[in-house]
């Protein structure tokens, strides 16, 4: 289906900021009210007539493509994710059936609350990232007041670890008129909300990933020193955090700061961390640690104190406070990640990450944010004999992007390693740094079996599935790159797990050469859906 237009229309330097520190932003994509009729009338005969298509949703109702396409979102998802972002297989309609029986506001209020949740990375149970890798889209085809139950927000939560009654006692709702296109970070929290009216409610949902790391602002930037948004929602000031992350989007790294001479005023902030004080206090105590860079090197200890207790907020301060450190900071949270694999192989901890998403260490993001002086360290603890300090130096180097490619030869070494887990986060990590990458060796991953690998998981999906399609998807991410797996991709087409010969499309047609893109047509002739059958038409 053709453009609505080919001029994408980027978020300006406000909504990018929004979309930093509050987690999403709201979209209205320029197509006609006809358009969102269309699709919501064909979701109600979906509804009525059909079941959920799932993945299928697409070629079953092909005027999604139109806003997908519009100019708004296209150039929203250019502006996070990348002018070559990447679409994702997964994509759900999410249907609330009109009320049957009267519902109080207290009922309202707490099913909300227990709906409340952040996304799981199925099938391939990514690692969460601060840093923008995967993007969401929401899109309602129907005017969806706060009674037709619209999603809630839990503004500033993509850097939680999980969701807590506090978070949940702060949801938004994002109503609006019909048209209305929702984008967030991947991993922020959301919850569904109630529908009392006597009309179905559809939404439907749509991820796309980062193909590459930033070099530049993709959005319509006219001032590149970060400031904080006007319009905020989240509820904590995590300065550091998205500063970071904000000049990440730059093609930089975190600003070096000014140094802080007066030493008995850091003794001063770092009483602050150790005391009872407010989260704000504590809060505001680290943006200034922060500004002060390597200079506030004695705060180090009681940072990486609060990295494994206390509020959410104050560990993502944290993080990013021992980040505008640096160097100074990296022995202290290597020896975290040693210590903590040590732990975890003894059975005293049992950090969750055996799920449909893997949460990595907070020592691992604060190294991936600090960048190359954690390089050789990291390299180091991927020779640990213990499965999570490996996990989370994997993950940490594939967070600095190229800034880790002399790093590939280590990571590319741990494609061998007992641990399914660490191959994983090694492939994907493969994938984010690029440089150097050899293809072919992400290729072999694509279709390999192993017998340890049979193990279905939580996720409903095997351990063989997670890590053929992890292998595809970071393929695709190396763009041409990949050209040596090329065969390797055009076998994975026929795999009998989809969503791995999904990924290999893409792959090929980045690949671009004249076999890579005959094997995607071959494929598209033999797979077309028809879009007319139905229960009642067959054929």
């Amino acid at each position: 289906m053709a453009n609505v237009s080919p001029e994408p229309v980027l978020l300006d330097d406000e909504q990018m900021r929004q979309f930093i520190a509050n987690g999403y932003v709201v979209l209205r994509p320029s197509v006609p009210d006809s358009v969102h009729q269309v699709i919501d009338a064909k979701f109600d005969f979906v509804h009525e007539y059909e079941f959920n298509p799932g993945n299928n949703i697409l070629p079953r109702i092909p005027e999604l493509e139109l806003i997908l396409q519009s100019p708004e979102v296209r150039g929203a998802l250019i502006s996070v994710l990348g002018e070559n972002y990447i679409t994702h297989p997964h994509r759900f309609w999410h249907m609330r059936p009109a009320a049957e029986q009267r519902v109080e506001a207290r009922e309202v209020e707490e099913a909300v609350s227990r709906d409340c949740h952040q996304d799981a990375y199925s099938p391939s149970t990514q690692p969460r990232s601060h840093r923008t890798r995967y993007a969401r889209i929401m899109y309602y085809s129907q005017d969806t007041p706060i009674e037709m139950g619209p999603t809630h927000v839990l503004a500033g939560t993509q850097y939680h670890d999980v969701l807590t009654d506090e978070d949940r006692a702060r949801t938004l709702p994002v109503d609006g008129r019909a048209g209305l296109v929702f984008l967030s970070h991947f991993d922020i929290g959301h919850a569904a909300g109630v529908n009392l009216q006597d009309r179905s409610r559809h939404m439907i949902k749509f991820i796309f990933m980062r193909a590459e790391e930033p070099g530049e602002p993709t959005w319509e930037c006219k001032h590149a020193r970060w400031q904080a948004p006007k319009k905020l929602t989240a509820p904590y000031n995590l300065e550091p955090a998205w500063r970071s992350i904000w000049n990440w989007h730059c093609g930089g790294t975190a600003a070096v700061g000014s140094g802080l001479e007066d030493q008995p005023r850091v003794a001063h902030l770092i009483e602050t961390l150790e005391s009872d004080a407010s989260i704000e206090d504590k809060l505001e105590a680290m943006g200034q640690l922060a500004d002060g860079g390597s200079a506030a090197e004695s705060a180090v200890p009681a940072l990486t104190a609060t990295l494994s207790t206390g509020h959410q907020a104050v560990r993502t301060g944290a993080i990013y406070t021992l980040a505008a450190i640096g160097e100074p900071a990296v022995e202290t949270l290597c020896d975290l990640l040693d210590q903590a694999g040590e732990r975890v192989s003894r059975g005293e901890e049992t950090p969750k990450f055996d799920e449909r998403w893997i949460t990595l260490h907070a020592a691992a993001y604060a190294l991936a944010a600090i960048g190359a002086p954690a390089l050789e360290p990291l390299q180091q603890l991927l020779n640990s004999p213990h499965e999570w300090t490996r996990m989370n130096a994997a993950f940490a180097l594939g967070e600095m992007d190229s800034d880790a490619a002399a790093a590939v030869p280590a990571l590319e070494a741990v494609l061998q390693d007992v641990s399914h887990y660490v191959i994983r986060i090694a492939a994907n990590s493969l994938g984010a740094i690029q440089q150097g990458v050899a293809g072919e060796v992400l290729g072999q991953l694509v279709s390999a079996v192993r017998p340890e690998w049979i193990e279905a998981k939580k996720w409903g999906w095997t351990v063989n599935n997670a890590v053929n399609v992890t292998a595809a998807m970071a393929l695709t991410r190396l763009g041409c790159r990949a050209a040596t797996a090329e065969e390797a991709l055009i076998r994975a087409l026929r795999d009998s797990f989809d969503q791995a010969g999904f990924f290999a499309v893409q792959a090929l047609d980045r690949i671009g050469t004249d076999t890579a893109r005959r094997a995607v047509i071959d494929d598209l002739i033999s797979r077309r859906w028809d879009t007319d059958l139905n229960r009642q038409r067959k054929y």
